[in-house]
């Protein structure tokens, strides 16, 4: 493979995972073609998971910038914005492409963003694009959405429209009486009127069929009544009182549905008694009829002891899914245990299983403050294209003071804007 097949080669393994290498290979490599990848890029948001990585439009249009081969670039992203029907997250970052475009006075690709709009809308995304309008064009902006929304309806009756458009539009601009001016233009126009009304309806439609909470005796009652592995629990900040009374349940409890949900609690909160219990209920062979023992390993992390190592170390060299005790690093990290993560991320190729480690990494070196972080995590920074967890193991590289100078160059044009500013 010659040299301009491999740069091209690494530009797109970049553009993937939404590194600012990518930017840097065409500032450094202004002969070189790149405008087919770049074109991929411009169609396809490569995030780990679209729906909870913000776009990657300003990423792509910093590239483009320095692009020779602007034009040929634009057109592609005006056709794919116009035709794009299988991808909600592509039309998602096609829409904040097409923005920035029209930021800089683009008048067709502004056109196309109006004209897109709820033209022949992919299944569930009718949302899509909205938002973009309203910052161009604010309430003018806010004004055609509502028209286009009350014209789909009058087609499509049986369509439900809730107000978060409206509502954060009016936190954005406080100034504005939104409501009042979309009721003012509603007087004259039939279509914003059958909006707001369509809103009014389903506001009272999931106020009818609102689910009255479940009253409990007590957080025992709630725990042993309520769906295991309910998150809602993390959230709801429980006192070290109710801990200690979940923990003496688990301890006397027989049931094993119970010991199930019980346990799961303690993914959340440290148990606060022997961890030997803990550790039994790991050691036990698992079984399809309930996860203690999953949910064992998982309250583990927060528990130290020899034996605990010792299980761990075990089960993470010897087993056949050692990513599932990794955790229990996080309270029981032994210096030099960074060789044995490194070698299971360079052996990792799933980008679920490398999305999972690296969640787990992070953990395990804010809990373990150490330079022996920088080789496990820069193997996972170059082969992973989630931008959320990347920036949490470029602060852990900066904190620690092991970050490359590669990398310190590469994350001013990241993807993440928030990466962007770890490079200041």
């Amino acid at each position: 493979m010659n040299d301009t097949a491999n740069i091209k080669r690494q530009f797109y393994n970049s553009l993937k995972r939404g590194t600012g290498e990518a930017y840097l290979l065409v500032r450094d490599n202004p002969k070189i073609d790149f405008s087919n990848h770049i074109i991929k890029g411009a169609l396809n948001i490569y995030a780990y998971d679209g729906q909870s990585e913000a776009d990657r439009a300003k990423y792509i249009f910093d590239i483009i910038s320095i692009s020779k081969h602007q034009e040929k670039i634009r057109k592609a992203v005006l056709k794919g914005l116009a035709t794009e029907q299988d991808d909600i997250w592509n039309l998602t970052h096609l829409f904040a492409l097409a923005k920035l475009y029209a930021q800089q006075n683009d008048t067709e690709l502004k056109q196309a963003i109006y004209d897109r709009f709820l033209n022949n809308p992919i299944e569930g995304s009718d949302w899509v694009g909205a938002y973009k309008i309203l910052e161009l064009d604010g309430l003018n902006g806010l004004f055609y959405v509502a028209e286009k929304f009350g014209k789909y309806i009058e087609k499509n009756p049986d369509d439900w429209q809730d107000d978060w458009i409206i509502k954060r539009f009016q936190e954005e601009n406080e100034s504005i009486k939104v409501y009042e001016e979309l009721k003012k233009k509603a007087k004259t126009n039939k279509f914003i009127r059958i909006y707001l009304d369509n809103i009014k309806r389903t506001k009272a439609s999931q106020e009818m069929h609102k689910t009255k909470p479940i009253k409990y005796k007590d957080i025992l009652d709630e725990v042993l009544n309520s769906k295991p592995h309910f998150s809602y629990f993390r959230k709801r900040n429980l006192t070290n009182d109710e801990v200690n009374l979940i923990a003496m349940r688990l301890i006397d409890e027989t049931d094993k549905s119970n010991i199930e949900r019980l346990l799961d609690i303690f993914e959340f909160y440290k148990f606060p008694f022997d961890s030997k219990l803990i550790l039994d209920f790991a050691k036990q062979k698992p079984t399809s009829k309930n996860r203690i023992v999953e949910y064992a390993i998982n309250a583990l992390k927060y528990l130290k002891s020899k034996d605990i190592r010792t299980f761990a170390m075990d089960k993470i060299q010897n087993s056949k899914n050692p990513i599932d005790y990794l955790e229990i690093l996080v309270s029981n990290y032994k210096s030099g245990d960074f060789q044995l993560l490194s070698e299971i991320a360079n052996k990792t190729k799933s980008e679920h299983k490398i999305e999972q480690l690296a969640g787990i990494y992070s953990d395990i070196f804010k809990a373990n403050k150490t330079k022996e972080c920088k080789e496990p995590l820069e193997i996972l920074y170059n082969k992973m294209n989630c931008a959320i967890h990347r920036n949490g193991i470029v602060e852990i590289l900066i904190e620690q003071k092991v970050i490359s100078d590669k990398i310190r160059q590469e994350i001013r044009f990241d993807c993440d804007l928030d990466t962007r500013k770890l490079a200041e």
